[in-house]
């Protein structure tokens, strides 16, 4: 069934994308790429780059091996498809169906490289440990006829989170669009109308000490941690931490951490 499942994946995309490509351009990241890159990936991450004229990766961080245990060399797409969990896999798609919909028939092509595709899911990595990752893909060059011909993926692993729910896949424009966050897959299609575009913007509504706070939290730092980080007290971090959720309308951690990662402001 696994197999089955990332193979379906795998024919989705090269349906969709790859038989719209007639040839294969590798694209040469620069050093200036690379180190705008390892800003993007903080942490636990990895990145590549997709080809997909034929699914190939055009460049593997070597990142790769320390964060999920697969060598840099041996890294293909569809090796990375088949280290998620069977029933992701089952998620993986319906995201992925949701994803090409909103592609193809939504966004408006010149928009089509100001957009951040996000989504969360479980695999088996270091060790054979369960580790939930996050996927962050942008389009980074399209083709002569508008379709996406590279994309830039990046990994992290938030694991350290818990109760992250992988159900869901969010549009987070880049340009100053509307996003359309949180679409659950039982849904299996896109809709804007299912998205959580009403809801308060972390951005918008969190102050930039706040948002300072959100992202040391995210990556697993303690109140005390935080608060020695930022030479303020003990009772002032709770305090902030308790404004935080008050203000984006989230009952725990890792309710807030998920949501300003689905909404950007991480």
């Amino acid at each position: 069934m696994k197999k089955k499942l990332s193979d379906q994946v795998m024919n989705l995309w090269k349906k969709e994308y790859s038989s719209y490509l007639k040839k294969y351009t590798k694209y040469e990241p620069t050093e200036q790429f690379h180190h705008i890159a390892k800003l993007c990936a903080p942490g636990k991450s990895y990145y590549y780059i997709l080809n997909l004229s034929n699914l190939s990766l055009d460049y593997v961080d070597p990142n790769i091996e320390t964060v999920i245990g697969v060598r840099q060399d041996m890294a293909t797409i569809d090796s990375l498809l088949k280290i998620a969990l069977p029933n992701e896999l089952e998620l993986i798609l319906k995201k992925e169906k949701i994803i090409f919909e909103f592609i193809s028939t939504f966004v408006n092509q010149r928009d089509l490289l100001s957009y951040k595709i996000v989504y969360t899911y479980k695999c088996k990595g270091l060790k054979g440990q369960i580790q939930t990752m996050m996927i962050q893909t942008t389009a980074l060059e399209l083709s002569e006829m508008g379709k996406i011909e590279h994309a830039f993926v990046i990994h992290s692993d938030i694991s350290h989170l818990r109760n992250i729910t992988t159900d869901w896949v969010s549009f987070i424009s880049l340009n100053g669009k509307k996003s359309y966050l949180n679409i659950k897959v039982e849904h299996a299609c896109f809709d804007p109308n299912l998205a959580n575009m009403g809801e308060s913007s972390c951005n918008a509504d969190l102050s930039k000490r706040e948002l300072e706070i959100v992202k040391l939290m995210s990556q697993g730092l303690s109140a005390k941690i935080i608060s020695e980080k930022l030479f303020i007290s003990f009772n002032t971090t709770r305090t902030h931490r308790k404004n935080i959720l008050r203000k984006t309308n989230c009952s725990n951690t890792a309710e807030l951490i998920t949501k300003c990662w689905a909404d950007g402001a991480i």
